[in-house]
């Protein structure tokens, strides 16, 4: 957000929602990375300041989205005269905004002003994940909102439960690259002093497994089975990853959608992604 102003960002995303017929999700990142800020000479705020500009920069796109007419801003940081934005989103009252906030501010950010929080899921057992569920949606509900949770979950299916393992043993140990994983942990905050070295171990392997998501390894029918843990956790949608995306992503269509559809899992998930 501290990159692109909101005006052109509202304008941006109405016109993808036109475009998507109504079907656009608006993911929001405070800035986190730095680098991106130096190159493009944007400020860099103390960490919590960073989500109260971003309050304020979601509270302008709104007001641009639902405002007819013209109108003036006045924030902290944004100040406007005669803002308009035409023509408005599809999905109304707006479309909905997803944030990936982990940190207090950040998950208060969540619980405040967006419709979906995506988080890494700390507990990959199902009480642990349970309990990190509903602490989320207890800060919506204190709020006097209501939530979804996402996660991101990446897959590996063959015909075999050996087949599988096999295939994310060889693509995460064999050929992981462990320099860039630890130099991403680093970023995160995630090191060896900081972090059991089992636990460290972990993250290394689900960083390159998918990005820190959760696994679903196995069978078509063991993938669904999977899911219905995520489902029993309290998890309301997955962003969903594979290594061929392409030949993957049409096996889930053929072999994995069909048995989701039979456990009643495409009415229980609020989004697949």
């Amino acid at each position: 957000m501290p990159l692109i102003h909101p005006v052109s960002a509202a304008k941006q995303c109405a016109t993808i929602d036109h475009i998507s017929g109504g079907r656009f999700g608006f993911n929001v990142v405070c800035g986190w990375f730095k680098n991106e800020f130096d190159m493009f000479g944007a400020d860099w705020r103390e960490h919590d300041v960073r989500y109260e500009y971003a309050t304020e920069w979601l509270q302008f796109v709104r007001q641009l989205w639902t405002t007819d007419g013209e109108f003036d801003f006045k924030g902290r940081w944004f100040q406007s005269k005669g803002a308009w934005s035409e023509p408005k989103p599809i999905q109304k009252p707006m479309p909905p905004v997803m944030n990936a906030g982990g940190s207090p501010a950040g998950q208060k950010f969540a619980a405040t002003q967006a419709d979906m929080n995506f988080v890494l899921l700390k507990e990959r057992d199902i009480e642990g994940g349970k309990a990190q569920m509903k602490h989320l949606k207890d800060m919506a509900r204190a709020a006097g909102r209501e939530i979804q949770v996402w996660i991101h979950a990446y897959i590996v299916c063959r015909a075999t439960e050996k087949e599988a393992r096999d295939y994310a043993d060889y693509y995460i140990v064999e050929k992981g690259d462990y320099e860039a994983v630890d130099n991403l942990l680093e970023i995160f905050g995630m090191q060896s002093d900081t972090l059991p070295a089992e636990a460290l171990g972990q993250f290394r392997r689900h960083f390159i497994g998918g990005h820190g998501g959760y696994p679903l390894v196995g069978t078509p029918e063991q993938i669904v089975d999977g899911m219905n843990d995520l489902i029993e956790m309290g998890i309301d949608g997955i962003l969903v990853s594979w290594v061929d995306y392409k030949t993957e992503c049409k096996q889930w269509i053929d072999e994995i959608m069909p048995l989701m559809v039979q456990a009643g899992q495409r009415e229980a998930f609020k989004g697949v992604g």
